[in-house]
This record gives C-alpha cells, sequence and structure tokens, in this order.
C-alpha cells in the first residue's frame, strides 16, 4: 500500500426490510457495524462511501458507478455488504437477491482497467442458508440479558509471462479478490441487535489490532475466523464459522496508520 490514496470503500447497509417480497425481518443493529466499518476504514486511509437501503437494482447500480471511477492512483477497493442473504448471493430491501460473482464482476480486470493488479476487497455480512454451526464447547459465550442474537437469512497461480519481446504480463481477470464471507454456505451468521454482527465486530477490532504490527490481511482474516468460532449463541450450542476466499498473488499489508486507532462503538 504505496501509493498516494488507499482507495474507495462502499459499505452498502441494507437494514429496512418492511417493503420486501418475499417479507425480510429489519436488521436491527447494523447501524453499529456501519459505524465501526467507518472508523476502522477511515483510519485506514479508505475514502469511505455509504449506501443506505439497497434495492437489487440499486446494489448493482452502486457497483456499476464504483467501477466507473478512475482508480489510478489508489491502492485497492473494498466493498462491505451488510444485508440478509442466502447461499453465493445478498437480498436487496426489496427482497430481490443478487449473486456476489455479478457483484465482484464490476470491478474485475475486464471491467474496471485502473484496478488491475490490485486487491479487490469483499466483506460480506449475510447469511447463507439456514442451517445452524453446531460447536463442540461454548467457550467465550456472550450471555446475559445484553445479548439478542439475530441472524442475517431470509428467517428472522502466479503472472504468466510471455516469451516474446517486449515482455507481457498476463493477469487473469479474476485475479486479486478476496472475498470475506461471515459463514460458510448454507448457514447463517449472527447478529446482535445492540452490539453488531460477531464477524464486523471481530473484523474491526482485529484490523485495529493487527495492522499495526504489520501483519498480512491473510492472517488477520485467521484471527478472526478463531475468533467467531469460539463464540456461541446464548442459551444453545449454535455458532458461526466465517470463511475468507481468494485469489490473490501476494500478501496484502495495510499501510500503518501515524493515528491511533478510533474507540469502536461496542467499547463505549
Amino acid at each position: 500500500m504505496s501509493g498516494p490514496q488507499r482507495g474507495y470503500c462502499l459499505i452498502i447497509n441494507n437494514d429496512d426490510f418492511s417493503s420486501s417480497s418475499p417479507k425480510l425481518g429489519n436488521r436491527t443493529g447494523t447501524d453499529i457495524d456501519e459505524e465501526s466499518l467507518r472508523l476502522v476504514f477511515s483510519w485506514l486511509g479508505f475514502q469511505v462511501e455509504v449506501v443506505q437501503d439497497a434495492t437489487r437494482d440499486q446494489m448493482l447500480s452502486s457497483m456499476e458507478e464504483l467501477a466507473s471511477r478512475d482508480h489510478s492512483g489508489m491502492d485497492c477497493v473494498a466493498c462491505v455488504v451488510l444485508s440478509h442473504g442466502l447461499e453465493g448471493g445478498v437480498y436487496g430491501v426489496d427482497g430481490k437477491s443478487v449473486q456476489l460473482e455479478k457483484l465482484k464482476g464490476y470491478v474485475n480486470g475486464e471491467q474496471c482497467h485502473s484496478l488491475r493488479g490490485k486487491p479487490k476487497l469483499f466483506f460480506i455480512q449475510a447469511c447463507q442458508g439456514i442451517e445452524e454451526v453446531k460447536v463442540h464447547a461454548q467457550t467465550d459465550v456472550p450471555s446475559g440479558p445484553g445479548v439478542h442474537p439475530q441472524t442475517d437469512g431470509p428467517s428472522s497461480s502466479g503472472d504468466i509471462r510471455s516469451n516474446v519481446r517486449p515482455a507481457i504480463v498476463s493477469i487473469p481477470i479474476t485475479a486479486d479478490f478476496l472475498t470475506a464471507m461471515a459463514t460458510t454456505p448454507t448457514y447463517v451468521s449472527w447478529r446482535d441487535k445492540y452490539k453488531g454482527t460477531w464477524f464486523i465486530q471481530s473484523l474491526c477490532e482485529n484490523l485495529e489490532f493487527s495492522v499495526r504490527r504489520n501483519k498480512d490481511l491473510l492472517s488477520i482474516l485467521t484471527d478472526v475466523n478463531n475468533d467467531v468460532s469460539k463464540k456461541s449463541h446464548p442459551n444453545s450450542s449454535k455458532g458461526q464459522m466465517p470463511q475468507p476466499i481468494h485469489t490473490l498473488r501476494m500478501g496484502v499489508f495495510f499501510r500503518v496508520p501515524e493515528e491511533l486507532p478510533p474507540t469502536l462503538p461496542t467499547s463505549l
């Protein structure tokens, strides 16, 4: 991350599903996630933009507009989607779904030339199904009257170099993507209406802690996996297992900010 600007961070925060068809519940607590993300990614040097309560078409148009910009002076791009979801996709507030691959396609190497060879980072807070992860033991269990868990589902390589002169570097259009999913396929993810989601809160906390220690992003996400895997639903044995998926060709290290990290809403 040595460019003049870190890049854009687009946050799509879908909360109000009262007009959705089929009917989906409102995502109480997602405002906590949005604020935490805004603070942390701004601290990391991103230009943060938030789209509130987007329909399917508005999610697509937001990604299309983002891809139309000139990212030549940027190190990377980040996109966070906070919504209800299904396997491989997320819902707009109108109840219509869109596949993640379609959202990601707007910024691939073919559609957005100025992002070729640069990290394209996606963080997806949504269920991927309706199954609940069983855990063998309850460690780091959130419990007590302040815990109000809900789910975010519908219910509740290397360069290829030619041998001609001059040398040409060919990079696949799907290279340099990282998609950090809150949960594995077919399973739910958990959200507390007062404290936000397990995944996003752990992501923000671990970014604050580990970027200052020069840790790469995949290692940070491994720590997030470990952190979230130790949590469990109160009064039951249900947990959550995040899943990073990537086609990165090298490590991603954020430049260490000179400022101290911000205080997250859950720490107040």
